[in-house]
């Protein structure tokens, strides 16, 4: 058993790193005792040790609009001001149901209420009671779930936040794309590495994966001005864009 060279190449898809990590690679092999003190890896005589890392990305439409609604009230009673949330919130779940969007997903969230004096700075205490419960809305049918944001925030309920994003399933088959690829180009780059070398068998040892990466921007939102519950408030309108789903692979291939 003898100490072999290491090589390791992080790939950008620029033709230009992989001629300097060739030249690095040829340096190296020349040079058996400057190898030896950069790598404690032991391998049978003959064999060397080759580290890749390949990184493939691709801009993806947006599919999936997601809606992030609030139930708001303020009440001088705690016990009312809960119980009008809990009634709120119960209509707009059934609108929500009544809408029958096939592919939309449901979901409250957060339930906070608290006391708070609306006048802090002076004059007499003003104790309030507020309180607030979210409703979270996402689905692939763009015009259905901006036509029901619409019908709720007539009905009283306040729009905080409307985004685009990639949904899961297609970031699932971008990542399948994207994994084919990566090793097919880490396996063609370790082939011509051990060809440099001389060696004409490549074994691919050990492939790690790094999460996808999946990006989803607010959107702008437009409705009229006029907010109160039972006013018919104009639809929202939202257009999607493009994030970009990332892949990187890292591979150790034994050349011999």
């Amino acid at each position: 058993m003898n100490t072999v060279s290491t090589i390791a190449i992080r790939q950008q898809n620029q033709p230009v790193y992989l001629a300097l990590a060739l030249l690095v690679m040829l340096v190296l092999a020349l040079a058996p005792g400057a190898a030896k003190a950069q790598n404690t890896e032991l391998l049978p005589e003959g064999q060397t040790l080759i580290r890749l890392s390949v990184s493939e990305t691709r801009s993806v439409e947006q599919d999936l609009l997601v809606a992030q609604l609030r139930v708001e009230k303020e009440d001088r009673d705690a016990t009312l001001l809960q119980n009008a949330i809990n009634q709120m919130m119960t209509a707009a779940l059934d609108q929500v149901d009544a809408a029958a969007i096939s592919d939309l997903d449901v979901e409250t969230g957060y339930y906070s209420v608290y006391q708070t004096n609306r006048q802090p700075q002076g004059g007499r205490a003003d104790q309030v009671w507020r309180g607030t419960q979210s409703l979270t809305l996402q689905s692939r049918s763009a015009a259905d779930i901006l036509a029901l944001v619409g019908e709720l925030q007539g009905a009283g309920l306040i729009l905080g936040n409307l985004s685009y994003q990639v949904s899961d399933e297609l970031a699932r088959d971008v990542r399948d794309s994207l994994l084919e690829t990566a090793l097919n180009s880490a396996r063609m780059q370790a082939e011509r590495i051990a060809e440099a070398l001389g060696k004409d068998k490549v074994d691919m040892a050990i492939v790690d994966l790094d999460d996808i990466s999946r990006g989803g921007q607010p959107v702008a939102i437009m409705m009229r001005a006029e907010s109160s519950a039972g006013l018919d408030v104009a639809t929202p309108a939202a257009r999607a864009g493009e994030s970009e789903v990332s892949l990187t692979v890292r591979v150790q291939a034994v050349a011999k």
